[in-house]
């Protein structure tokens, strides 16, 4: 996953163009990919959907877990506009709304997620 470290943003990219650029969707669906894990059934209308019926559409999928424990797990990091996130080693991967960058942090310096795992 270190690849995906640094880089850049962009609305809609999945990670194929030639500059690298994912949008925080596509950076969820990479990770848990690359895990062989399964993805959520992808919503186009996520991007401009309010929060609720994001987290309606992963309950659908997933259910809500307390604390995540394992990488892949998934998060929905309230914002000004909700930003998917994916566990990875004892923190999450994340697009930065400063940097504009894929980073990883520690869970404790975002507080107030939601997070699901699929349901087995």
């Amino acid at each position: 996953m270190l690849d995906l470290l640094g880089r850049p943003y962009r609305l809609g990219a999945d990670g194929g163009g030639d500059d690298g650029a994912i949008d925080c969707i596509h950076l969820v669906y990479e990770v848990r990919t690359r895990l062989q894990l399964p993805c959520p059934p992808f919503q186009q209308n996520w991007y401009s959907a309010p929060m609720r019926s994001v987290l309606r559409d992963m309950l659908r999928w997933g259910e809500r877990i307390e604390k995540p424990l394992y990488d892949g797990d998934v998060a929905l990091v309230p914002s000004e506009r909700w930003i998917f996130a994916v566990t990875w080693d004892r923190g999450l991967l994340l697009v930065s709304a400063i940097t504009e960058k894929v980073r990883w942090c520690p869970y404790r310096s975002v507080p107030s997620c939601h997070y699901f795992r699929h349901k087995s």
